[in-house]
C-alpha cells in the first residue's frame, strides 16, 4: 500500500515493547505498509486478500528492505509478535501479517474526545478565546482583506507584456562595448 497515512506518537520509540531501534523501524514498515482496508492482492504470484491491518511479505523482502540478514529480520519478527504488536498466519504457503493494534495507527479520535486547552484562535473577524470550560468571542476591528490577483484558469498561459526598449537599451545590445561607450559620449555631448 502506498497511499494514505497512518498516526504515531513519538512514545513509540521509548516503548518497552521493542528491544531496540530496528524492531521499531521494521513494525512502523510494516504498519506503513499494511492493507488501510479488505483487499485483493497478488504476491508472489499468488492472489490473496489482505483484511484491514493485514499485510503479507516475505522474510527475504523484508530483510532486503532492509539490508539485513533473514535471520535479523526472523528474530525480530519473533520478538514482536512476542511482544503483541503482530500475529502472524499463513496463507498459500504465505505469512500473513496482522498488526494487532492497526486501528490505534490509523484512526483518529473524535473532535469530541479531545481535550480543551488553552489556545486562542483567530478565525476571519472574531477572537475565540478557549479557558478550559470557558468559551469567549470577541469582535476584533476588521483587517483590511488583502488583494489577491485573479487567474483565469492554471491551464492558462502567462503572458508578459512587451518590453519596449528605449535607445539607449537598443545601442547597448546592437554596439560592442567600445563603439557603446563612443556613442553614449556622443549622446551626451550632443
Amino acid at each position: 500500500m502506498s497511499d494514505g497515512w497512518i498516526a504515531l506518537h513519538r512514545k513509540i520509540y521509548n516503548s518497552s515493547d521493542f528491544n531496540n531501534q530496528l524492531e521499531v523501524a521494521v513494525f512502523l514498515y510494516l504498519v506503513a505498509m499494511a492493507s488501510h482496508k479488505t483487499t485483493q492482492v497478488t504476491y508472489r504470484k499468488k492472489k490473496i486478500i489482505l483484511e484491514r491491518g493485514e499485510i503479507s511479505i516475505a522474510y527475504r523482502d523484508l530483510a532486503n528492505k532492509f539490508n539485513l540478514s533473514t535471520q535479523n529480520i526472523i528474530t525480530i519478527i519473533k520478538n514482536l509478535k512476542k511482544s503483541g504488536n503482530l500475529k502472524q498466519k499463513l496463507n498459500k504457503n504465505l505469512s500473513i501479517y496482522t498488526i494487532v493494534k492497526y486501528s490505534k495507527y490509523q484512526d483518529i479520535e473524535p473532535a469530541s474526545k479531545q481535550k480543551l486547552t488553552d489556545r486562542t484562535t483567530t478565525i476571519t473577524n472574531y477572537t475565540t478565546s478557549i479557558d478550559k470550560n470557558k468559551v469567549k468571542i470577541s469582535n476584533m476591528t476588521k483587517k483590511p482583506k488583502p488583494i489577491l490577483a485573479k487567474f483565469r484558469s492554471l491551464q492558462s498561459k502567462i503572458i508578459e507584456p512587451v518590453k519596449i526598449k528605449n535607445e539607449w537599451e537598443m545601442g547597448k545590445e546592437k554596439l560592442d562595448a567600445q563603439d557603446y561607450e563612443r556613442w553614449v559620449l556622443h549622446k551626451l555631448n550632443s
